[in-house]
């Protein structure tokens, strides 16, 4: 099994992730939102790395059946009807639409990905569903595409919250032990999260990203994403749109009513809780 880490996307060539197995990893917050948003009935997201493009996309499907949302460095982009939060996807929202989805550093990673062989979006709350696909997909012997993991990051640098997760998916992939001929990314990936595996709410809201989003009011946000399996979906990136396979959706159907709504208690007090613990 060839699997390699890349802990931002500015690692990549043009090529780089061409025929690749690829899950893109961003755990704050396209891929939580992405995860949550088609959970909750929507019919697809598309990630876009342009504003224009998304505008234009947006008005081709229609105003009726899709919905643009995203944010530049943690804040709502004015015009859009929604931000980048996914506790703001409700199924009242987003049930049988398309989310066109502009965000600061994950939909871009989606881009780069779109030579690859087979591309998934992953972050704490589809971890295991995640470490299935790649076992799937990259059995320990034969003659296999190559894999990566590739860490959305947080404007160019690298994000801990993705190491993190991407170091949670090789410990669990791998039953703990380290297999020869791993890349130093991934090396950097699973000591981090080896480090930080007791205590990952803590981890977590100690990140420089995750600090920033809780100054802007999105404490709870941060929370809901630390939460490892909470959503065990898998967005599947194929033809420019992430969705979900048909057992998904069916399973997704038959979880709601809604898994994005505002907790009667704050998430991010529960969480301070548990990183207290």
């Amino acid at each position: 099994m060839q699997l390699d880490v890349y802990l931002t996307p500015r690692a990549l060539a043009d090529d780089t992730l061409k025929g690749k197995i690829v899950v893109v990893v961003d755990v704050l917050r396209a891929c939580s939102t992405t995860v949550t948003t088609l959970a909750n009935g929507a019919r697809a997201v598309v990630p876009v790395d342009d504003m224009g493009e998304a505008g234009r996309i947006a008005a081709a499907i229609g105003p009726e059946t899709s919905l643009l949302g995203g944010e530049r460095n943690g804040r709502p982009i004015d015009g859009y009807g929604v931000g980048n939060s996914p506790l703001e996807y409700t199924p009242e929202l987003v049930a049988g639409k398309t989310i066109v989805l502009n965000t600061t550093n994950g939909t871009g990673a989606f881009v780069a990905a779109r030579g690859a062989a087979r591309a998934v979006a992953g972050c704490f709350l589809n971890v295991s569903r995640v470490v299935d696909f790649l076992r799937a997909k990259l059995p320990v012997n034969g003659d296999v595409p190559h894999g990566a993991l590739v860490c959305a990051g947080q404007n160019g640098r690298v994000a801990r919250e993705d190491v993190l997760c991407a170091g949670m998916i090789l410990h669990r992939l791998w039953g703990g032990a380290i297999p020869d001929g791993l890349d130093d990314g991934a090396h950097i990936a699973l000591a981090q999260y080896r480090q930080e595996q007791k205590r990952l709410a803590r981890a977590v809201f100690g990140c420089t990203h995750a600090q920033h989003l809780i100054a802007l009011g999105y404490a709870d946000d941060v929370a809901y994403c630390a939460q490892p399996d909470a959503l065990p979906f898998l967005p599947r990136y194929e033809d420019s749109r992430l969705t979900l396979n048909a057992d998904d959706r069916a399973r997704a159907a038959e979880a709601l009513p809604p898994v994005a709504t505002e907790p009667e208690a704050p998430l991010s007090e529960t969480a301070s809780e548990a990183a207290r613990a």
